[in-house]
């Protein structure tokens, strides 16, 4: 007897005991333990290797968070946050980057009132501004958000809106904002 007939023997067997069903079954379970024999070792080897290169990627952030922890000096912290802000210098420039948002959000600027205060031996300037506007509440908005993020040491001081009437949707506005600078 040979190894085919024995096996075509085993097999009609199983059909007969088991039902063509129940075959198909235990053949996948037989196919899944093979799959997994021969899988089951890459599998291991690969996790092996991404435990190593995350062990080494954790020691190189712990190595770098020990770097960064190190906090400069008082001094060189006020040093360095004082250096973030531009010169007084600058505010004719900021002025006209305003202008800028404010034409990209179509909004009308005819005047606007501009003061520079600041204390003696303080380390900032002030330099108000404040912009008398009629416009939509949209376009109000948008242009304070605007002018927030093109000037990021811009501040809202105020923002006051009046409708004159109930009915109008063009509203009376004054926009206060403070930009902050180094002095010279």
């Amino acid at each position: 007897m040979n190894i085919n007939s024995t096996l075509l023997t085993i097999r009609h067997e199983l059909i007969r005991r088991l039902g063509l069903k129940g075959a198909l079954g235990l053949a996948l379970i037989v196919l899944t333990v093979l799959i997994l024999l021969l899988i089951a070792p890459r599998l291991q080897k690969e996790a092996g290797q991404t435990r190593l290169q995350t062990a080494a990627q954790l020691k190189a952030l712990n190595s770098d968070r020990q770097v960064r922890q190190k906090t400069p000096e008082t001094g060189d912290q006020i040093a360095q946050f004082n250096a973030w802000f531009p010169a007084i210098g600058r505010n004719a420039e900021d002025l006209r980057r305003i202008l800028e948002v404010a034409d990209r959000v179509k909004l009308v600027i005819n005047k606007g009132d501009y003061q520079i205060s600041g204390d003696t031996g303080m380390a900032f300037v002030k330099y108000e501004v404040v912009l008398p506007v009629k416009a939509n509440y949209g376009t109000i908005r948008n242009f304070v958000a605007g002018v927030l993020n093109t000037v990021p040491y811009a501040s809202l001081v105020e923002l006051r809106m009046e409708r004159p009437a109930a009915n109008n949707d063009v509203l009376d506005a004054r926009i206060h904002f403070t930009l902050f600078y180094r002095e010279i």
